[in-house]
C-alpha cells in the first residue's frame, strides 16, 4: 500500500498506482483556453509535441527509472533532480518516459524539451510561459490566478525571467495550497537545458529556481536534463544549490545490457522485415559475438546504437552486408557519421544541403528546402535519401527535415572531427543570406535573413562585399513592402529593428567593410523604422 505522498512503481511493466485525492486533465486531453493560449503563446515543446520522440525501450533503463521513481515519492528536501550525462547517453529519453509516466497518473504539472536550433524550442524566452500554460491545465485551480496576474499586467511575459517565474508558477501554485494539509507533489520537467541558446539566462534560470526552494515550501518537484557544461554545473553545483538539488549521473548506470536488448529488438525486426532477403541468413542473426561486438562499440551510447541501426537498414544495401561494415568501423560516432557521408553520392550538393539543414533559424521542408537553394524537390529528395541515417527524411514533402541528434551538427562544424566534410558555419550563413534575398518572397527568407547576416558577422570576418552589396539593393528595390508586410503578420517588427541595428553595429567595427554594404544597411534600417 502506498502512503498519501508517494507512487509505486512495477518497473518491469512500467505501472504507477495513483494517490491523489482528486483528478486533474491529462495533457492529451487538453481544454482549449483562448485567453491563456493568447496571452502566454505558449510553444510545442511539450512530452507530446508533435514529430518524432524518443522513450526508453520497455525493459530497460528500469535501475534509472525506480531510482527516480524513489527520488518523486521521496522526501522534500531535495525537490529538484539533475540527470546529466554526455550526448547519445538517452537522457531526452529518460525524460519522456518519465513524463508519459507522470502524466497518465496525474503528477506531471510541466514539461519543456528544449531543442538546439528548434526556434522557439531553443529559447528561454518561451520556457516560463509554457510552462505557466501546461500548469494551469494540470493544476486547474492555478488558472484563474494566472489569469488575473495576466489580465492585471500582460506583460509579464516580457519582464525578466525571475519576475515571471514568480507571478506565473509560484504564486498561484502557493495560492491554491493548503499548506495544513499534506499534498502529493507535481512534476515539472525541464529537458536538454544545453540546447537552450540563451546560456546566461539559462544559467540564472536554475539559479532562480533553486532559491524559489530555499524561500518557499512547493508540492512541485523539477527534474533537469542535460550535458555537464560550465555555465550549468556552476549554477548546479553552487553551495547554494546543493541543499535542494538530487544528483544523478547517467554514467553511474551501466547501459550495456539495456543496448544489448535495444539491438537485439531492432535487428530481430530487420530480419523479420526482410526475411525474404535474408533467409540464407544463418541464425541467430547477428550471432553472438557480432552482438558483443557492437554492445562494445556503442560504449554506453544510444544515439550510436541508433545512428548503427539506421545504417544497417537504410535500404541502400542487403541489412546482412551493411552490418560488417558497420562493425568494421572504429568505436564511435565520427567513424560512423564518415562511413555515412563517404558512402552518399553528390559531395558538393550534399554538403550545401546538409549544411543549411544544420545552420537555418527553423527546420524547413523539402519542398521548401528546394525553394530557398533553387533545386527542385526530387533532386533535393534524392540527395537527402543518401544519408537517412542520419537525417530524419519525413514521409512527404511538406514536412520538416530533422537531425536524429545534435551530434551530427557538433561533428559537421568541427574541422578537425569532420576533415572535408566540414562545414564552414560563417560561410554557410553567408550563402543561406544570399539565398534569402534572392528569395524574399518566401516567409522563411523574410523573417530570417537578418538572422543569417547576424551570424556570418560573428566571427568578423567578412568577405563578397560587393556580391552582398548588390544582392541587398536588390532586395531593398524589389522586395522590402513584401518583407515588412510580412513582418508584421508573422513576427514583431521591433525585433527586426533590433537586429539591424546590432548589424550596423557590428559592420562599422570592421576595417574591411565598404562604405557601399554599409550605407545599404543604414537605408534599410531607415526605411524599416
Amino acid at each position: 500500500m502506498a502512503s498519501s505522498n508517494q507512487i509505486n512503481l512495477d518497473v518491469r511493466g512500467g505501472t504507477f498506482n495513483d494517490v491523489r485525492g482528486h483528478q486533474f486533465n491529462q495533457f492529451n486531453q487538453v481544454l482549449h483556453n483562448p485567453d491563456l493560449s493568447m496571452l502566454l503563446a505558449p510553444v510545442d515543446a511539450a512530452y507530446n509535441r508533435n514529430g518524432p520522440i524518443a522513450k526508453c525501450l520497455q525493459g530497460t533503463r528500469e535501475r534509472l527509472i525506480a531510482t527516480i521513481v524513489r527520488w518523486i515519492d521521496g522526501d522534500m528536501d531535495r525537490p529538484i533532480c539533475w540527470l546529466n550525462g554526455p550526448a547519445g547517453s538517452g537522457k531526452s529519453a529518460v525524460s519522456q518516459t518519465m513524463a508519459e509516466l507522470c502524466d497518465a497518473h496525474h503528477r506531471l504539472a510541466a514539461s519543456f524539451f528544449f531543442l538546439r536550433g528548434g526556434e522557439d524550442r531553443s529559447r528561454i524566452a518561451r520556457l516560463i510561459p509554457t510552462l505557466a500554460y501546461q500548469v494551469s491545465i494540470s493544476m486547474p485551480a492555478t488558472k484563474p490566478f494566472i489569469q488575473h496576474m495576466l489580465h492585471t499586467d500582460p506583460s509579464i511575459v516580457r519582464q525578466a525571467p525571475r519576475y515571471q517565474f514568480q507571478k506565473l508558477v509560484i504564486e498561484p501554485i502557493l495560492a491554491v495550497t493548503d499548506t495544513n494539509t499534506t499534498t502529493t507533489p507535481m512534476i515539472i520537467f525541464v529537458d536538454a537545458l544545453d540546447e537552450c541558446d540563451d546560456k546566461e539566462l539559462m544559467a540564472e534560470f536554475i539559479e532562480i529556481v533553486a532559491d524559489a526552494y530555499r524561500r518557499n515550501q512547493l508540492p512541485l518537484r523539477v527534474f533537469f536534463t542535460s550535458r555537464v557544461e560550465e555555465h550549468l554545473r556552476k549554477k548546479l553545483e553552487a553551495p547554494t544549490a546543493r541543499s535542494v538539488i538530487y544528483y544523478l549521473a547517467l554514467q553511474d548506470f551501466d547501459a550495456a545490457n539495456d543496448i544489448r536488448k535495444f539491438f537485439q529488438h531492432r535487428l530481430a525486426t530487420i530480419y523479420e522485415e526482410n526475411h525474404r532477403l535474408m533467409r540464407d541468413v544463418p541464425r541467430p542473426w547477428p550471432s553472438h559475438t557480432d552482438l558483443d561486438a557492437l554492445v562494445e562499440k556503442a560504449s554506453g551510447s544510444f544515439i550510436f546504437a541508433f545512428t548503427l541501426i539506421n545504417f544497417v537498414d537504410d535500404g541502400a544495401d542487403l541489412p546482412h552486408q551493411k552490418l560488417p561494415i558497420a562493425l568494421a568501423a572504429h568505436a564511435g560516432l565520427d567513424p560512423l557519421y564518415t562511413e555515412v557521408l563517404s558512402t552518399a553520392p553528390r559531395g558538393e550538393v550534399l554538403k550545401r544541403v546538409i549544411g543549411t539543414i544544420l545552420l537555418l533559424k527553423s527546420d524547413l521542408s523539402i519542398t521548401s528546402l528546394g525553394h530557398l537553394l533553387q533545386f527542385n524537390t526530387a533532386h533535393i529528395l534524392q540527395t537527402l535519401l543518401g544519408v537517412q541515417s542520419i537525417l530524419m527524411i519525413p514521409g512527404n514533402d511538406d514536412e520538416p527535415v530533422r537531425l536524429f541528434h545534435t551530434s551530427l551538427r557538433d561533428f559537421l562544424m568541427s574541422e578537425p572531427r569532420s576533415g572535408g566534410f566540414f562545414i564552414d558555419p560563417p560561410a554557410r550563413h553567408l550563402d543561406i543570406l544570399l539565398d534569402c534575398l534572392k528569395l524574399a518572397a518566401s516567409e522563411y527568407a523574410c523573417i530570417n535573413w537578418c538572422h543569417h547576416f547576424n551570424q556570418w558577422l560573428i566571427p568578423g570576418n567578412p568577405s563578397h562585399d560587393d556580391y552582398l552589396t548588390s544582392c541587398l539593393t536588390n532586395f531593398a528595390s524589389k522586395s522590402f513592402d513584401y518583407w515588412v508586410n510580412t513582418l508584421l503578420i508573422k513576427r514583431p517588427l521591433g525585433n527586426m529593428l533590433d537586429m539591424l541595428r546590432r548589424i550596423l553595429v557590428m559592420l562599422k567595427q570592421l576595417p574591411s567593410c565598404s562604405q557601399d554594404l554599409l550605407q545599404t544597411m543604414k537605408d534599410i534600417e531607415e526605411r524599416a523604422k
